[in-house]
Parts: C-alpha cells; structure tokens; sequence
C-alpha cells in the first residue's frame, strides 16, 4: 500500500483592465484692440509782416513834406545861384564885345524871354524811391500726441477632465488541496 498525499494547487487569477485618463485643456486666444488716434496739430501760418516806405515817391511826386521841401530848396540854391552869375558873366561878355555881329542888346536880351528856372524842390523821380521791407514769420506748430489706447480680453482656460480607472478582479482564487492517502481500517 503506498501512502501518498497528493496535493493540488490551483494558482490565484487576476483579471486587470485599466483605461487612461483624459485631460484636455483649450484655452481661446486672447482679443487685442489697439486704437491710436491721431495726435492733435495746429498749423498757424502767421501773415508776413510788410513795411513800405514810399516817403522817397512822395517827395518825388510833390516835395514831401515842408521841411523837406525847405531842405531840398536850400541844397539847390548855391547851384541855381553859381548856374544865374555864370550866365549873366556871359551876357556881359556878349555886350563888352558889341562890336561883334550878334552881340547887340536886342540879340543878347532879345533871346532871353524865359524865366529862369526855380529850384527843383523835389527829388528825382527813381523805381527805388519806394522801399519795401518783407518780415517772414515762421508757422507755428503744436502737436500734442494721443497715447494709444489698448485693451485686451482674456479667456480663462476651458479643462475636461475624464477620468481613467483600473479594475483588478479575482478571476479564479489561489487553492490548495492535500489529499490524505486512504487509511486501512481494517488492520
């Protein structure tokens, strides 16, 4: 008789599944609004300045006034005075030599029925007697700058989260079984 255990063994069994977890995570992009207005300019052209001065036309025209007048008679007096005695020097010679032909007192005197020039008591008529004077001003400019105006819209991330899981189940559970050898009783 043989006496024999036996055992059996029966390995444990685990069923494993697992799913990945999600995350998804969107996020909008941001709006930007950029305004830049014009800065603000003014131009101003100042008119030029103009001077004329046209006393030198009108002393032209009609002496000027009474103390130019008076000066310009003056100035021209010893010239009208030495131009009368160089003529009359002349007559004189003409009748000291009476006994030349064309020098009698009727030929001398008789010729001479025009009055002597008065002094001129204006100036000569000229295109300068009339100054003008031209004042440029230069523009005046302000400009006054404008900032840019900015402004921004975020948007907060949108996040999905799915989660994953693991399972472990006991498919088939670890024995053990010992069989004892049969036992005669009967001895």
């Amino acid at each position: 008789m043989s006496s024999q255990f036996q055992i059996t063994t029966q390995p444990a069994l685990q069923e494993m599944s697992s799913k990945m977890a999600k995350l998804s995570i969107r996020q909008p992009r941001p709006e930007f609004q950029i305004e830049s207005p014009r800065a603000k300019m003014d131009f101003k052209q100042p008119r030029p300045g103009m001077e004329i001065d046209q006393s030198q036309a009108w002393r032209a025209y009609n002496g000027g006034t009474a103390f130019e007048m008076n000066q310009q008679i003056y100035s021209e007096l010893p010239r009208l005075f030495l131009e009368g005695l160089a003529k009359r020097v002349e007559q004189g010679n003409r009748l000291a030599e009476f006994h030349l032909p064309g020098n009698s007192i009727a030929e001398i005197y008789g010729s001479d029925w025009k009055r002597d020039p008065f002094v001129e008591f204006r100036v000569p008529a000229s295109y300068d007697n009339v100054d003008i004077h031209v004042t440029r001003n230069p523009p005046e400019i302000s400009i006054e700058p404008i900032p840019p105006r900015m402004s921004a819209k975020t948007y907060t991330p949108e996040i999905e989260y799915h989660p994953g899981f693991l399972e472990i189940r006991m498919k088939q559970y670890g024995s053990i079984e010992i069989i004892p050898p049969q036992i005669d009783m009967t001895m």
